[in-house]
């Protein structure tokens, strides 16, 4: 299968929201459910209760979708959200509203974060959702974001990654000071560039490939 780097996979998606007329909210739901289904397989008869962090911009989004259809199935998502509701972008924004209307816990991380109950909630939690970064990072992670990481990282528990592990570099697979252990990547799209250097190999852990609606023609 093709691999991308991050501008070639944002170029493809502009093309399928501006030349093909798919609306971003349809590419969003489609890769939160796509992780989403990663997360129950997981879960399978191992509990009920699920952490979710959310980044900024739209890899944030992705998680609040996960979390969303994780509650639709009967299940009990924390949600650590880093970026303000008065910050977020009309895609995440809507996502975010929906899980405010149907109580999933939410908890603001965007100016400090509790790290008492980040403990807490991984210690009850069966599965991690890590939605902090996508494959527009091109800086070290900086706080509260590396201590999240550490904290997931030290949680003992399975984690699957939106798209790519927070902390990775799309294009180079370098560690970005600090990088989620996922157990399973759930690739939006295509594979991205990065995944193939031997340096990732211990991060990306299982890789899927989600089909988000990007036309196949356009992925070609």
């Amino acid at each position: 299968m093709k691999s991308v780097t991050a501008e070639e996979m944002r170029l493809i998606d502009e093309k399928a929201i501006h030349e093909f007329g798919i609306p971003s909210l349809i590419l969003m739901e489609h890769a939160g459910l796509a992780c989403a289904r990663e997360t129950l397989k997981l879960l399978r008869g191992k509990g009920k209760k699920v952490a979710v962090f959310c980044g900024k911009g739209n890899n944030g989004g992705d998680g609040f979708v996960v979390a969303r259809h994780l509650a639709n199935r009967g299940f009990e998502p924390i949600v650590f959200y880093f970026q303000s509701p008065l910050e977020m972008k009309p895609d995440p924004l809507a996502n975010f509203r929906i899980l405010e209307k149907i109580k999933v816990s939410l908890i603001d991380c965007s100016e400090n974060l509790p790290v008492g109950r980040v403990k807490a909630a991984l210690k009850k939690v069966r599965v991690v959702v890590d939605a902090l970064f996508g494959t527009g990072l091109s800086k070290p992670v900086g706080e509260p974001f590396k201590t999240a990481i550490a904290l997931m990282n030290k949680s003992g528990r399975p984690v699957v990654s939106v798209d790519i592990p927070s902390g990775l570099n799309a294009d180079t697979g370098e560690v970005m000071g600090a990088c989620v252990r996922a157990t399973v990547t759930v690739a939006l799209g295509l594979p991205k560039k990065g995944f193939l250097r031997r340096e990732a190999k211990r991060f990306i852990g299982r890789v899927v490939v989600a089909d988000i609606s990007i036309p196949r023609n356009l992925l070609q």
